[in-house]
Parts: C-alpha cells; structure tokens; sequence
C-alpha cells in the first residue's frame, strides 16, 4: 500500500515538473512576441473604431511614444539607416493616418488642409441673426477660412436646430454673393470630423461689448462641457479640451465699431483648423450688407400668397407687450381702419402677421410671449368675424413640407413661417402696424419690412405706403 502511494506521487511530481516547464516555454514565447511587436498599442489605437474621448490626438499619441524613445537614443539615424521593424511600423502607422487626413481633408476642403470658421449660435431671432451671420461671413473672407453653414430652426441660426441652413437660406445666390468664400454644410463639417484619424485642433474667440470694459483680450478658462452640452458641439469630433486656446475680446460700448475692425481680425488669427467662434454684439462687425436671400421654397409659397390675395392690406401685430385689457378695443380700431381704407381703394382682404397662436390655443408664435389670455382670444374672433382676413395658417403654403416631428415642432414655433409672414408684408399694397398701447408698433422685424419697401417703393407699382399705423382711439 505504502509501496503504490510513493509511486503515485513520484508520478504527480513528473507531471508538475513537465507542467511547469510547458508554462515557462508558453511565458518566454509569449514575451519574446509581444517584445518583438512593441507598437501593438499604437495599431490598436489607430485601427480602432472607437477613437479616444477627448483627449490627445493619435497621432500625437504616436509622436510623444517617438520622442520619448529618441530621447534615450545615443545617435540620430539617417533617412537611410535601417530601422528596428518596431520603429518601422509605427512610422507606417502615422504616414497612414496622414493620408487618410489628407484625402479627407481633399475630399471636403478642396486642400491639404481645413480651415474653417465655425459660428454655431449667432445671437437673436432670425431677422438680426441673418445679418450677423453675413459678418461672420466677412470675418472667414479676412481670414481666408470656409464657412460652416450652421443648421436652422425655431427663428435661430443655431447647432443644435434639425433644418440645413438651405431650409431658410439661398445657398447658391449666398455663393455668388461671395465667390471667395467656400462653404460648407453643417452636416458635411460634421462627417468631416468624422472621417479624419486626428481630431482637428479648434480655437475659441468670443467677442463682446460692455458698458463699463474697456477694450481689451483676455485667455480665460475652457468652459469645453457648457459647449458640448449646451451649444450641441459634442456633436462633432473636435480636439476641443482644456488645451484650447479660449480668448474674450472685449470692444468698448458707444465707439464705431469700424475701429475694432484691425484688432478683430488680428486677435482671431490662429493655424487652428477650426475657428470657433460666437459674439455678443447687436449690430454687424464689418460694413452692413443687405440681408442673406431666402431659400426659393419660401419664396415661391410667399409669391403664391401674395397673387392669391392681390390688392391686399398686411398688417403686423405683436400682441406680446400690448395691454391685455386694451386688445379687443385695438381689434375694432384695426376693423375701422381697414374698412375705411376699403371704402378708399376697394381693398378689402387683410392679411394679419401675428405672436397669437394661430395652430393651437395655448402656444404662442413667438418664444417670448408666455400669457395668453382671453382678451387676446377676443380680439382675434373680432378680427376673424368683421374682415376678410388671412394668415398662413388659413391660406396653407406649407402643405408641400414633409410632415414629421422636426416640421410640426417648427411650424408650432416663430419660425419659418415668421420668414414667409415678413415676405408676404414687404409686398403688400398698404402695410400698417399696431399702435404702441396694442403691441410691439417698432421692432426689429417691422423695421426690415419697412426698409425693403422703401427700396421697392418706387419700382413696384401695386405698392402704395411704406407703413402705416392703424388708429388707437
């Protein structure tokens, strides 16, 4: 018995023995591979599909591993002196990525390299936004960048919005406008960032007016996640860290702003491949220029308003600031007004641009404008009940637009239809607007009908005022 437990162990033992001697030989094998492969790391990275999350490029990645090895070195090798095959693949590895750059860059650039200016949320509703977006357009043309055409929507040129820019906008009459600018869609900027091996590197610049700052640039702190999060730019895949340069420049209140011209341009000069860039200011940076033309869509549904309802009156009435109680008193003086001009000219039919909710009853066609109340009902069914009265809504110029959730959340809005109701005003025979104890009688919108139909005025026959305002006793 003692006899056959020895020589079980001594069997037991063999086997360990030769266990432990097949692991060291696997081990050494294994070492020796992984030695001889020492880049695997980089090729992972770089053939992977998951890139890394914000962070050092790839290729940068590969350039601190070069360097820190070079650094150890004792002599500087030759373009002709062989190389270790680890050195080899990961020089391979880079000389891939930049042609893969490089044909990316080929692709929607039209260069060996992007730069582009990015303004991906122009301050106010569309009708200032339209011109700030031309000087930004201006300022790419200075620093000799491509133009992002940011995305549309909800009355904002704005990232984060679903429309291509062409939802509002003539692209190929913006084109001609400007024939040394190149532009390119959001979308397109975005698959562009997609597409690249290294994320492109950005700058920030951010300019601003105050009362009490005197002009002046300050580098302040990356605020990357309120950017992402708020501003829609964790949409694209940008080098855009702690490392960004983000830099604040400040104009002073009340001077011309032709004088900051020099120090705009100079400030934002950067070898960055992507200029971010937003401002603060309400009037344009560089010579005023005469409005971005609107996509031919809108202005086909506009033209067929404006034949259907020819000679008409068009009237704007911003509710929103008027005195609740004072609405349906303001709706019989726009009655009286109407009807005196009818007996006048024989025009009867009003075309009516409003803040009321036309589509349902509780949201307003303007952001701003929270408290509907049954006052402001009232003067709407005084309207509706006493003149031959139109808005888009009634007349359906949309009825060709995809119905889905973007278009309906669009039209529920002050949107697009807030561009055709300001083309069908600028062509109307007679334009009048509220008095001041009835609404907003000035605003930024009402001041561009004005201005397109003094410039019409003279050259269009079925215009007869430039604007009026209707009674206000």
């Amino acid at each position: 018995m003692f006899q056959q437990l020895t020589a079980k162990l001594s069997c037991s033992k063999d086997t360990f023995k030769l266990l432990l001697v097949i692991f060291i030989f696997w081990s050494l094998f294994n070492y020796f591979y992984f030695y001889n492969n020492n880049n695997v790391n980089d090729d992972n990275i770089t053939n992977s599909t998951i890139q890394p999350d914000i962070g050092e490029p790839i290729s940068t990645i590969q350039q601190q591993s070069q360097s820190s090895q070079s650094e150890n070195a004792t002599t500087i090798l030759s373009p002709s002196t062989p190389t270790s095959s680890s050195n080899t693949s990961t020089n391979s590895s880079i000389s891939e990525i930049s042609d893969v750059d490089y044909l990316v860059n080929q692709k929607y650039c039209q260069s060996d390299k992007c730069r582009f200016l990015f303004a991906y949320y122009p301050p106010e509703q569309e009708t200032q936004a339209n011109q700030h977006f031309l000087s930004f357009i201006q300022l790419a043309e200075k620093l000799n960048r491509s133009v992002v055409l940011t995305n549309v929507g909800g009355s904002h040129i704005f990232a984060c919005q679903p429309f291509p820019f062409e939802f509002y906008y003539d692209v190929k009459k913006l084109q001609k406008r400007f024939p040394n600018v190149h532009f390119i869609t959001q979308k397109e900027f975005q698959d562009w960032t997609k597409e690249r091996k290294e994320k492109p590197d950005t700058f920030h610049g951010f300019i601003t007016m105050e009362k009490n700052h005197s002009t002046s640039v300050e580098y302040v702190q990356p605020y990357v996640e309120k950017l992402n999060l708020l501003n829609c730019l964790r949409l694209f895949n940008l080098k855009l860290n702690d490392s960004t340069i983000f830099k604040d420049i400040y104009l002073s209140k009340g001077k011309n702003l032709e004088i900051f011209e020099d120090l705009i341009i100079s400030e934002l000069v950067t070898n960055a491949e992507v200029l971010l860039v937003k401002h603060e200011i309400r009037y344009p940076l560089f010579e005023t220029l005469d409005s971005i033309e609107y996509a031919e869509h809108i202005r086909n549904a506009a033209e067929s308003i404006s034949k259907k309802l020819r000679p008409y009156i068009a009237s704007h009435w911003r509710m929103e600031l008027g005195k609740p109680t004072m609405m349906p008193n303001c709706a019989k003086n726009l009655v009286k007004w109407v009807k005196d001009k009818e007996s006048r000219t024989g025009i009867k039919n009003l075309y009516l641009a409003t803040d009321y909710p036309l589509l349902e009853e509780h949201n307003a066609q303007s952001s701003t404008f929270h408290v509907i109340t049954e006052y402001h009902t009232s003067a709407m069914q005084i309207l509706n009940s006493s003149v031959s009265l139109s808005t888009w809504v009634s007349l359906h110029p949309f009825d060709y637009l995809p119905k889905n959730k973007w278009t309906k959340k669009e039209l529920m809005g002050a949107g697009i239809q807030g561009i055709l109701d300001k083309l069908v005003l600028i062509e109307a025979d007679y334009f009048v607007s509220c008095p001041d104890v009835c609404g907003r009688y000035i605003s930024k919108f009402t001041k561009k009908v004005r201005e397109e139909r003094t410039k019409k005025i003279g050259s269009h026959s079925h215009l007869k005022n430039v604007w009026e305002m209707w009674y206000e006793n």
